[in-house]
C-alpha cells in the first residue's frame, strides 16, 4: 500500500462514529483496512493486463477467449476461498446459446428446362431445406398476391461501413422481407451490381458463426444474383439447404461469500461486471478491440473484491455474490439468463452493485467514481457514506447517469424489482468499442483507489442492517 492511501485508512479510522445511515458509516475496523491493502496497483495491473490482451482477442459472446476468460475468473474465485454459486457448488451457470452459419452447400438456381443461373453469394438459407418450382415475382406483385414463394428485388442499399459488421447487415434484411414471410416466401433473390458490398459479406459468413436475435435474422432463404440477371417472370428450380444451428456453451461465473448473520446471511449484495466485449475486425493494423476500460476493468474490480472481502477475519453480515455476465454487449444476455434462472433468490438480493468502465477517469474526476440512476434508491448515498472513508467520493452524474441507467447489466435486475444501479470512474471516451481500448491507456492508481472505495462502500451497505430502499421514482 502507498503511503499516502495509508495514511487516509488511519485517519478514517480514528474519525467520529456515524451519527446517520444514510450519510455517515461507522469507523473502518483493522481487519477491513487490512483486506484493502489487498486491493493494490500491482495485483490490479496484473489482472487487467491479462484480460486484456491481445491473446484474449476481445472476448467476443461466443469464443473460445470468453471461455478461457470465465475459467480464469472461476479460478480467482476458487483460490479466493468462495463457494460456487452454480449447479453442483460448480462455479459456472452455463447456456447453450444458439448461432447460425449458411448451409455448407451453398444454392443452386436454373430455369425450369433451361440452363443454371449463377449466383453471387448466399446470406441465408431457411429454416429447412428448400427444393421447389415457382414463378419469381416483383416485391411489389408479391405483396399484392395471396402468396409469392420466390421473391426477387432489384436492390438493397448497405451503407459500407456495415461490411465489418454482418448481423447488421442481416437485420437490414431481416426487416426489408418482413411482410414477405405473411406471403409465404421460401427464397428471396437480391440483385447486385458490382460495387455491392453483399457478395463479400456472404462470402465471409462462412468463416464463423454469428449470433442473431429473433426478429433480427431473415427467416427464409436469401441468395445474390448478379444484376445483369433478371429473373422476374421466369419459373426458376431452387434448391437450398437449411441455415446451420450451432450451439455454444457460455457461462457467468458465480463465487459467494456466505455472510456472518444467521438472518441476514440469506440476503446478499451482488456485486457484478460483464466479461464479454466485441471481438476483433477484418481490417486496419490493430484488429483488436481489447476491451481493457469496457469492460476488463469491471472484472478485475469483480475479483479484486472478492479477494478481499473473502480475506476478512469477521465476514460481513449479509452474504456477498460476485458474479461476471456473458453476452452483456449482445443485449444484457447473461444476466438476463441470470435473473430468468436465479441461483439466488432474486427478493434476497438486497442489491446489486454493477461495475461498469472504471479505468480512464474524466477531467475533475480522478479517484471518483458515479452511479447510474441515482434518484431511484439510496444505494447511492450509501455506497458513498461507505466509500467517503477512505477518501473516495460515488457521486450523481446528472448528464448521462439517467440515460445509461438501463444500458447495463443492472437493469436485467431493475425489471426483476431488484435495487441495482452501475458504477462508473470514466468512460464515454474516443477508444470506446474500438481498438484503441488497449490496458496501457488505463490509470492504474485512479482504477485501484476506485476499486477501494467500492469495497469500502459495498462493505457498508453488506453491514447496515437497513437494506438499500428504491424510491419509486
Amino acid at each position: 500500500m502507498n503511503r499516502r492511501i495509508h495514511v487516509i485508512l488511519l485517519l478514517t479510522c480514528c474519525g467520529p462514529a456515524a451519527l446517520s445511515q444514510q450519510t455517515a458509516a461507522p469507523q473502518l475496523h483493522e481487519d477491513a483496512v487490512a483486506a484493502i491493502s489487498l486491493i493494490s496497483e500491482a495485483r490490479v495491473l496484473s489482472t487487467i493486463s491479462f484480460l486484456a490482451s491481445d491473446e484474449m482477442a476481445g472476448r467476443d459472446t461466443p469464443s473460445p477467449e470468453l471461455t478461457i476468460a470465465s475459467q480464469y475468473v472461476a479460478a480467482r474465485f476458487r483460490g479466493a476461498g468462495l463457494d460456487g454459486g452454480g449447479p453442483d457448488d460448480s462455479f459456472f451457470q452455463t447456456h447453450q446459446l444458439v448461432t447460425t452459419m449458411p448451409p455448407e452447400q451453398g444454392a443452386v438456381l436454373s430455369e425450369v428446362n433451361g440452363e443454371s443461373i449463377a449466383h453471387r453469394g448466399l446470406l441465408s438459407g431457411g429454416p429447412d431445406t428448400i427444393d421447389l418450382e415457382s414463378i419469381v415475382m416483383t416485391e411489389a406483385d408479391a405483396l399484392a398476391a395471396d402468396t409469392a414463394e420466390i421473391v426477387c428485388l432489384d436492390t438493397l442499399h448497405v451503407p459500407p461501413q456495415a461490411a465489418e459488421r454482418p448481423q447488421l447487415v442481416l437485420a437490414t434484411v431481416a426487416r426489408r422481407i418482413r411482410a414477405l414471410m405473411e406471403k409465404q416466401t421460401k427464397v428471396v433473390l437480391i440483385r447486385c451490381d458490382g460495387e455491392s458490398i453483399l457478395p463479400p459479406i456472404a462470402d465471409r459468413l462462412p468463416e464463423k458463426s454469428l449470433f442473431l436475435k429473433d426478429g433480427l435474422k431473415p427467416e427464409c432463404a436469401v441468395v445474390l444474383v448478379s444484376s445483369d440477371t433478371n429473373p422476374v417472370g421466369k419459373k426458376l428450380s431452387i434448391q437450398v439447404g437449411a441455415q446451420r444451428q450451432v450451439q455454444n456453451p457460455v457461462r457467468n461465473v458465480i463465487g459467494i461469500l456466505r455472510g456472518s448473520d444467521p438472518g441476514l446471511s440469506e440476503e446478499a449484495i451482488l456485486i457484478s461486471a460483464h466479461l464479454d466485449h466485441i471481438g476483433t475486425r477484418s481490417y486496419g493494423d490493430d484488429r483488436v478491440n481489447n476491451g481493457a476500460d469496457d469492460n476488463a476493468t469491471g472484472v478485475t474490480a469483480v475479483v479484486s473484491l472478492a479477494d478481499a472481502f473473502a480475506s476478512l477475519k469477521t465476514r460481513p453480515l449479509r452474504s456477498v455474490v460476485f458474479v461476471t455476465f456473458w453476452g452483456e454487449e449482445k443485449g444484457l444476455l447473461g444476466s438476463k439468463h441470470f435473473v430468468d434462472k436465479p441461483p439466488w433468490p432474486l427478493s434476497k438480493i438486497a442489491a446489486n452493485i454493477n461495475i461498469e468502465m472504471v479505468g480512464r477517469p474524466e477531467t475533475d474526476a480522478r479517484e471518483k467514481a458515479w452511479m447510474t440512476g441515482w434518484k431511484h434508491s439510496n444505494l447511492g448515498a450509501l455506497m458513498n457514506a461507505g466509500s467517503q472513508r477512505i477518501g473516495v467520493e460515488i457521486f450523481n452524474r446528472t448528464d448521462v447517469g439517467e440515460m445509461l441507467y438501463s444500458r447495463s447489466d443492472n437493469y436485467s435486475f431493475v425489471r426483476k424489482g431488484v435495487v441495482a444501479h452501475s458504477f462508473s470512474a470514466g468512460s464515454l471516451h474516443d477508444d470506446y468499442h474500438q481498438p484503441g481500448d488497449e490496458w496501457e491507456k488505463l490509470d492504474i492508481p485512479h482504477m485501484t483507489r476506485v476499486i477501494q472505495g467500492l469495497f469500502a462502500g459495498a462493505l457498508y451497505v453488506a453491514d447496515n442492517p437497513v437494506a438499500p430502499e428504491a424510491s419509486g421514482k
